[in-house]
């Protein structure tokens, strides 16, 4: 496929092709009370899952969104294939401690154009992950949507450097309040910058609870 190779192919280096031999997980499978335990628990170790996982579960997802959010962009704004958006379509790999490193598509694609809106993707892929997530874990859906839009925002700052253009359906969920459903956007304007140009983040991902403040942590 042309993204593979194209100036935009750096951001979708971990969507592995659809021969790669590598085991891909369905997220189905993962959304599983039982499994996530399992997975958290040989990622971060006994003691974080029992007094932190609200913060495990918030840094979980942005693996996700990091492998999903660059291939839905890189395919339909910059080449108009429209990646299957249902939960049974995408497959995570899994390193040996559970963390995901790289994603497969377990279904086709299609054509389509290339401005359609991207409404689609938070309705049907986005919302039933975040209330998974939210219920499993204990953790805000306003976390977990804004650890989405930090790399959405980020994602579509780079593809405007490498000059994409026809961008308007990305920016638009960065600028819109109102879905056409009439519900809140919860993508809407994820991320500031202050006067010295430092980018701040609406949401915080609760990483500093663990680890630190990130560099745009809205509470460090």
């Amino acid at each position: 496929m042309a993204w593979r190779s194209g100036p935009y192919a750096g951001l979708i280096e971990t969507w592995l092709a659809d021969d790669d031999p590598r085991l891909a997980v369905s997220l189905p499978e993962l959304m599983q009370p039982e499994v996530m335990d399992q997975l958290l628990l040989r990622i971060y170790g006994a003691q974080l899952l029992a007094d932190e996982l609200p913060v495990l579960v918030s840094q979980w997802s942005r693996f996700y969104f990091m492998q999903w959010l660059p291939a839905l962009l890189v395919t339909q704004l910059g080449y108009g294939w429209f990646l299957p958006l249902e939960l049974r379509a995408v497959g995570l790999v899994l390193d040996e401690r559970g963390q995901p490193t790289a994603m497969k598509m377990l279904e086709a694609g299609e054509p389509g154009e290339k401005g359609a809106s991207l409404e689609p993707w938070i309705a049907v892929n986005m919302r039933p992950l975040v209330e998974f997530l939210a219920n499993y874990g204990g953790v805000s859906p306003q976390v977990l949507w804004g650890n989405a839009g930090d790399i959405f925002e980020r994602t579509v700052r780079r593809l405007e450097a490498l000059g994409m253009t026809g961008l308007e359906p990305a920016l638009g969920i960065l600028q819109t309040r109102k879905l056409a459903d009439g519900r809140a956007n919860p993508l809407y304007a994820p991320v500031k910058y202050v006067g010295d140009g430092r980018r701040v983040l609406r949401s915080c991902c609760l990483a500093y609870r663990v680890v630190g403040p990130c560099e745009d942590c809205p509470v460090g």
